[in-house]
């Protein structure tokens, strides 16, 4: 985990991403799940033939109605201007928002992240390069934004 402070330069808009993924035999209705992942082909690979007709694993399809999804967005986060030295360009990582600190924060706002650092696989530059290429996020656990401070009492019932 760690924990960087940043300005937000960039967001995308609020995606779904599949968390919780659920499949039905074309063949008999079978519904198998769930799978835990974050696109439809890595549930797939874990799917083999069907217990109960032995169609192969292409007979599968993805059971909308009981899949679970969450709320993504991606964001750009720059050094605070103030804390790069004269004549270097400001550095900035790509950080993933999930659930509730989705919009949480808007371009131009200050903010501190605690996270996970992460490498993911890109294979858009590994089919460019034609080496593997792995990019570096951040999946953030908390957002504080700076400039929002205030005292904020918990009840009874909230504790």
């Amino acid at each position: 985990m760690i924990k960087i402070r940043g300005v937000v330069t960039k967001r995308t808009g609020v995606f779904p991403e599949l968390k919780e993924s659920w499949y039905r035999c074309r063949g008999c209705s079978n519904l198998e799940g769930p799978f835990y992942n974050n696109t439809t082909e890595e549930g797939r690979v874990h799917l083999g033939s069907c217990m109960i007709c032995s169609a192969g694993k292409d007979s599968y399809v993805l059971e909308d109605q009981n899949c679970i999804y969450r709320n993504y967005q991606k964001w750009t986060i720059q050094e605070t201007p103030g804390s790069v030295p004269p004549g270097r360009v400001p550095r900035h990582k790509d950080v993933m928002i999930l659930n509730d600190l989705v919009d949480s924060a808007r371009p131009g706002d200050e903010v501190e992240i605690t996270g996970i650092f992460m490498n993911k696989f890109d294979y858009g530059a590994n089919v460019k390069h034609g080496f593997p290429v792995f990019s570096t996020v951040i999946e953030a656990n908390n957002v504080k934004r700076f400039g929002d401070e205030q005292i904020v009492e918990l009840t009874d019932e909230d504790k």
